[in-house]
């Protein structure tokens, strides 16, 4: 095995972000637990995003800005010729990006998903995150949780369980070092580890992805605070009363969609799981300009999940999706 492969693997164990919480969480289960997840970078096929991220030199002392649409790292003119080589090929190899925009010492990434539209309509919903432990549920490449950082919480962490994640976030750290801003390989079913812990959690554009959606909010609603903050944000489809889509095969061309409930199917689902104050702030249709193709995300978006002839449709004749937002605070 190539010793920087090893050194990953220890690299990730060597992460102790729990220790100040000894006394809150399942540590040992939780190390246990995190041997086994580690596995994952001893296998050969993180080298296509290993090589090219561990090839770019740590900085310190460049600016950024986490305040706006795009959170930038760097200046452009900051890296030598060589330096922008190695970084382009970094980022080129972390494609497709799914949420942005990022900006690493000028070189736009536009990704996938407008994900500033997303944050400009949470943040007006959220707490005080002041001091706060926040969990951010598929945090992908921790667009949302540089987007928490002005704001001063005390805690972030980001789960997903999706192995090219960790490169993001390594790569992150390249530019970034903040010791209140952490990543682990970990799932929902997870969250049982950390009982009673988190003040807010977000948990956006993955409930419909879960075989059991009222097991999986009783799984967040254990990890959090009484009082805490929940973030919910889902696909779903149009209607007044409290029922699901649940698709015969495949919608929007995927086999992960389980089910596609109506806004009001959602309320209910929280108000029995260990939630209260149940308010949903958004619910509109899915445009093409909010998530499309881009030159860093190349695949099939929206516009080809849609009927051609009646965009209403996804591709199987199902209602297109809605999104759906809504806060709602732990009991």
């Amino acid at each position: 095995m190539p010793l920087k492969h090893t050194n990953i693997f220890r690299e990730y164990l060597k992460d102790h972000y729990y220790e100040p919480y000894t006394s809150e969480i399942k540590t040992d289960e939780l190390k246990i637990l995190r041997k086994e997840l580690a596995g994952k970078l001893e296998k050969s096929s993180v080298k296509v995003w290993e090589e090219p991220v561990e090839d770019v030199e740590l900085r310190s002392g460049d600016g950024f800005d986490f305040s706006s649409d795009t959170v930038r790292f760097g200046q452009e003119g900051d890296l030598s010729s060589e330096e922008q080589e190695k970084l382009s090929l970094a980022l080129k190899s972390l494609m497709p990006w799914r949420k942005g925009p990022f900006n690493y010492y000028g070189r736009e990434v536009d990704a996938e998903w407008r994900s500033h539209l997303k944050w400009d309509r949470v943040a007006p919903w959220l707490p005080d995150l002041k001091n706060k432990k926040i969990c951010d549920i598929g945090c992908n490449n921790e667009y949302y949780m540089y987007r928490m950082l002005p704001q001063d919480p005390w805690f972030v962490l980001g789960i997903d369980p999706m192995t090219r994640y960790y490169y993001h976030h390594r790569l992150n750290k390249k530019f970034h070092r903040d010791d209140r801003l952490n990543f682990d390989l970990l799932g929902v079913d997870d969250l049982n580890l950390f009982p009673r812990f988190f003040d807010v959690v977000f948990f956006m554009g993955i409930i419909y992805h879960r075989r059991n959606p009222l097991q999986t909010l009783e799984t967040l609603a254990g990890a959090m605070k009484p009082g805490g903050t929940l973030i919910l944000e889902s696909s779903g489809i149009p209607g007044d009363d409290p029922y699901c889509l649940f698709p015969e095969g495949r919608y929007m061309q995927a086999s992960g969609y389980w089910f596609l409930p109506t806004a009001s199917a959602l309320v209910n689902m929280l108000n029995r799981s260990g939630f209260h104050k149940v308010e949903v702030f958004e619910n509109f249709k899915l445009e093409t300009h909010e998530q499309r193709q881009t030159d860093w995300a190349v695949f099939y978006s929206l516009e080809q999940f849609l009927d051609p002839n009646d965009p209403s449709k996804t591709t199987e004749g199902y209602p297109a999706p809605t999104r759906i937002y809504i806060r709602a605070v732990k009991k």
